[in-house]
């Protein structure tokens, strides 16, 4: 069988020594001999770098590090600075000081963004996501991975943006979100790809061989797998190797083969050990202790459990935890600060470019004065004066117009950002479906031909009352094909549909006709619902405005807003109807209609209403009413910032337990 021959590749050497770094070690004593004889503090700063990253002791390390930025302090030197608290935080992290660690890379990010350097400060993005990731404080790592790579993607730096992707990716799975997780390690698979970068390959393949293993599809998990520990063996790159053997260890439960399985986890923990890899050691000896239980061996499974409790606990005890969230909103409320600071400086030169305008007003009136002693140049100066005023007012109405224009940029910039990763996971969700839903529409079309040749062939042959026994069952089939077929082909329109609301705006305004548009949207939200929910059933009523025409706006972000409106709608019916055991009759209804200069257009439900408390809160980003897991806090907020684009507004109506309407006003331009 296959997996034996997996089984001998992976554990035929289990009781190997991973190869030291004795060469790195050998590196960092020779740059500390090269230290010791120079007094030049430029050489010393680079030496200083090199001692630190190849040092195999983290204590020393770590000291190299401290020394590195107290010299850079010294000769205000931010580069090294930069890379001294990198250093630093790397160093932490590896003896487990995860809030020591965090605080480092902050101040490395800040430097990196105060000289604009974009690969710095992405990569500081990564580490700190990194940390949060190891802590099991997802939210935050979600939010850097993010940040990451949004900043990669301006730098041009493909292995940097492709190992973001990764461990971002990596994070996904570790909270199981399977499907975001495969967008992520399949664009990294594809750019490591393109630039022969073969670690790169060897974490993209592991990376999707875990996801495909936490989704128990064992034989693609263990295609990747089985490729990602071969590459990363033959570049000694042992590290991902211990997370990549736990998943080999569900390939090779699922195809019973507990021993094989036992084999590939001590291996882990083996490499974890001699790596000193905290978080690796508290997952094998978790999964470890799972794997004895299985096998009625409660004295191991105690022993391992106790391992994995102490490095456990070593990595998320609560103090670290609150200390991590502090340093995040310190470290967001200095990058505020800053960019408040910057306003402020600003303002504070246009007020002295006022009072010296002034002044040099003013003395150009006392020698005009002097020198002119009639009246006629009197009244001129005078003159002169107003025409000087009217210009500088003019000047600052110019300005303020074009500070308006910066910030309504700003604005469309952060909305356009918001919307693309929104259109990626769509996106990708639209693609996943695609594929089995082509297999279903042409195989139920190749199946008819087949019953049209099999009655028109064998079927004549037969009997004459098998002959009408036989086309009668034909014929049923045929039916039962074409039903399929219709169904199919409907999913797939609502599939396009999908895809074509991903699609990233291009920003660029057409005239549009909103009621068509808000009809199209309201059946993609509600077939979208019945897809996933088969008995849910509600009564839609719509009212459309003929008289509103059509407007100039960008199709794709309007369709956004009245697609989360409607989602938010069926949700609230759908939930009310649980709640009433099928006594509720869930309602909807869609209005559009001219007032004055205005399109208003409402979308109001009769479900479960907004509490007068949160109503306040419902368009700040991330919060949101809906229990862990089925919503994410950001689509009420997309949907304002996009109407306040537009210099529209959105206002809502609601009681708890009887209704909720939101009303969109665009204003006719």
């Amino acid at each position: 069988m296959f997996y034996r021959k997996v089984y001998s590749l992976l554990i035929g050497c289990l009781w190997f020594v991973i190869p030291t770094s004795a060469q790195d070690q050998a590196i960092a004593d020779s740059l500390a001999r090269e230290y010791q004889k120079t007094s030049v503090d430029s050489v010393k700063l680079e030496l200083l770098r090199g001692m630190s990253y190849n040092e195999t002791s983290d204590l020393k390390g770590l000291a190299y590090a401290e020394e590195l930025i107290s010299l850079s302090q010294k000769l205000r030197n931010s580069t090294y600075l930069r890379r001294g608290y990198f250093l630093k935080g790397t160093k932490k992290r590896e003896i487990g000081e995860l809030e020591e660690a965090l605080e480092a890379y902050f101040k490395s990010s800040e430097i990196a963004r105060a000289t604009n350097h974009l690969i710095a400060e992405g990569e500081c993005y990564v580490a700190v996501a990194d940390v949060y990731s190891t802590a099991n404080n997802h939210p935050n790592a979600k939010h850097y991975y993010k940040k990451a790579i949004t900043t990669l993607r301006q730098s041009n730096d493909s292995v940097k943006l492709a190992s973001a992707l990764i461990n971002a990716g990596d994070d996904l799975r570790k909270i199981r979100e399977y499907d975001s997780a495969l967008v992520y390690f399949n664009e990294s698979f594809v750019i490591v790809n393109k630039i022969d970068y073969v670690r790169g390959k060897g974490y993209s393949l592991g990376g999707l061989g875990m996801v495909y293993a936490g989704m128990g599809k064992y034989d693609l998990a263990e295609k990747n797998l089985v490729q990602a520990i071969r590459i990363l063996e033959e570049t000694e790159d042992y590290s991902p190797i211990c997370d990549y053997l736990i998943s080999m260890a569900d390939v090779f439960v699922h195809k019973g083969a507990n021993q094989a399985a036992l084999n590939s986890v001590t291996r882990s923990l083996q490499i974890a050990e001699q790596l000193n890899q905290k978080e690796q050691i508290a997952n094998a000896s978790l999964k470890l202790s799972e794997l004895y239980e299985k096998t009625s061996n409660p004295s191991e499974a105690l022993k391992y459990y106790r391992k994995h409790v102490v490095y456990r606990d070593s990595l998320n005890n609560l103090e670290t935890v609150n200390k991590m969230n502090d340093l995040r909103r310190d470290f967001e409320m200095k990058q505020n600060k800053a960019e408040f600071d910057l306003i402020n400086a600003q303002k504070q030169n246009k007020t002295r470019l006022s009072v010296y305008l002034s002044i040099i007003l003013s003395l150009a009136i006392i020698m005009l004065g002097i020198l002119v002693n009639n009246n006629r140049n009197k009244q001129k100066a005078y003159k002169n004066l107003a025409l000087h005023k009217q210009e500088i007012e003019k000047q600052k109405a110019n300005a303020e117009n074009a500070l308006a224009e910066l910030q309504f940029t700003q604005k469309q910039l952060i909305q356009s950002a918001k919307m693309a990763s929104l259109g990626e996971l769509t996106a990708g969700i639209a693609h996943e479906i695609q594929n089995p839903l082509n297999f279903v529409n042409n195989f139920s079309e190749l199946s008819v031909e087949l019953l049209n040749e099999l009655k028109e062939g064998t079927a004549n042959k037969l009997i004459s009352s098998e002959k009408a026994d036989t086309n009668e069952i034909i014929n049923d089939l045929s039916e039962n094909l074409k039903k399929i077929s219709d169904h199919g082909k409907r999913a797939d329109s609502i599939v396009k549909g999908m895809l074509q609301h991903s699609r990233t705006s291009t920003g660029k305004k057409e005239l549009t006709d909103i009621n068509a548009l808000a009809d199209e949207f309201l059946r993609l939200s509600y077939h979208g619902l019945r897809a996933k929910d088969k008995d849910f059933n509600v009564t839609i009523t719509k009212d459309f405005d003929e008289r509103i025409g059509k407007m100039e706006v960008v199709p794709q972000d309007i369709g956004r807003v009245l697609l989360n409106l409607y989602n938010n709608a069926f949700y609230a019916v759908n939930k009310k109807s649980k709640k009433t055991n099928g006594v509720f009759k869930p309602q909807v209804s869609v209005t559009t209609k001219k007032v004055g200069k205005n399109i208003e257009l409402s979308v109001k439900d009769n479900g479960i209403g907004i509490p007068q408390n949160v109503l306040d809160k419902i368009f700040q980003p991330f919060f949101t009413t809906k229990p862990a897991g089925e919503g994410t806090g950001l689509g009420l907020s997309l949907s304002y910032d996009v109407i306040k684009a537009y210099g529209g507004d959105v206002k809502v109506e609601t009681n708890e337990g009887e209704y909720a309407e939101f009303i969109i006003q665009l204003p006719i331009k």
